[in-house]
């Protein structure tokens, strides 16, 4: 899928808004709003239609006699949980299956092996909470990065590996730097050339445009693997991207519900028609999705003593 500087390109072709200015024609930003309202109705018709399409799985410790952790903050709508496993050991072979179950189950004063978990709000209670450490294992569907476009490069960055801390963040002044872009939600987001979230949710208080230096909001402690080098960028929001994370043939929708914006922005009668394509498209998109493979689904098993072995 192209990038959103690209799609925003041949949008503007589409409508005949090549012409714009600082004061005149349409701006990029009611490009990205409506590229940006696209990418969320297709990501709600695929999670809501075909929940395994755009699924993720992170394995998080769990703690002896803790029976309350966060779901991933990229979690879609915070709730939607496909599957959770824990592993006493922590070794991939003892991983088994917890089910859900209702806050009126909840159990006090009990540690031992999970066998259960009740979802409230933006956090799994495990019932009984571990009496060890071991491991939880838990497939979600992810939300996807905002789209946005490079707001600035990086010059240079000194990360304390030890504490997952940023000690400097400086962007290079001598191209494009749109700093008040940057700091106007309070939050940055650093990619690659690609697209690729390098770093996520940065808190940002400030940016020093003589210096380039980006004041860092104090206590942001940044994820395991995460990384910032030289040569990335950096664009606005908690978790952005100059690049949609949906299946390429997502493209011809989003760049028609743009287009359709932008003709109802400007009264043109075309509009009727790209609406009309644009039901063509999603039509086109829920065939596509409907089977993501020819290998039939079998009947899910949630009692192991069918197999033969107990947990």
């Amino acid at each position: 899928m192209r990038n959103v500087e690209q799609l925003i390109t041949a949008s503007r072709r589409a409508t005949s808004n090549l012409d714009f200015g600082e004061n005149a024609g349409v701006q990029d930003e009611e490009f990205l709003q409506a590229l940006n309202d696209a990418q969320e109705e297709i990501q709600t018709l695929l999670n809501s239609l075909f929940p395994t399409i755009l699924v993720k799985q992170t394995v998080f410790n769990g703690s002896a006699n803790v029976d309350t952790y966060d779901i991933p903050s990229d979690c879609f709508m915070g709730t939607r949980i496909e599957n959770l496993e824990y592993s006493p050991t922590g070794n991939p072979q003892n991983y088994y299956v917890i089910k859900k179950g209702a806050p009126k189950e909840r159990i006090n004063g009990v540690s031992g092996n999970p066998s259960f978990y009740i979802r409230q709000g933006t956090q799994l209670i495990i019932q009984p909470p571990p009496q060890g450490g071991g491991t939880f294992r838990l497939l979600y569907q992810r939300i996807i990065p905002v789209l946005d476009k490079r707001r600035g490069t990086v010059s240079s960055a000194v990360l304390d590996t030890s504490n997952n801390t940023i000690t400097s963040l400086y962007l290079d002044t001598t191209v494009d730097l749109d700093d008040a872009a940057l700091v106007e939600q309070n939050y940055i987001t650093i990619i690659d050339k690609n697209g690729v979230v390098k770093m996520q949710g940065i808190p940002v208080d400030s940016i020093n445009t003589g210096t380039g230096q980006v004041n860092v909001s104090a206590g942001f402690v940044y994820e395991a693997g995460q990384s910032i080098s030289a040569g990335d960028y950096a664009v606005r929001g908690k978790y952005s991207s100059t690049k949609s994370q949906l299946p390429d043939l997502c493209e011809k929708y989003l760049l028609e519900y743009c287009n359709m914006r932008i003709f109802v922005r400007d009264s043109s009668t075309d509009q009727a028609e790209v609406a009309a394509l644009m039901g063509k498209i999603e039509d086109t998109l829920k065939n596509a999705f409907a089977q993501p493979d020819n290998d039939p689904d079998r009947i899910v098993i949630i009692d192991p003593s069918y197999l033969g072995y107990e947990l």
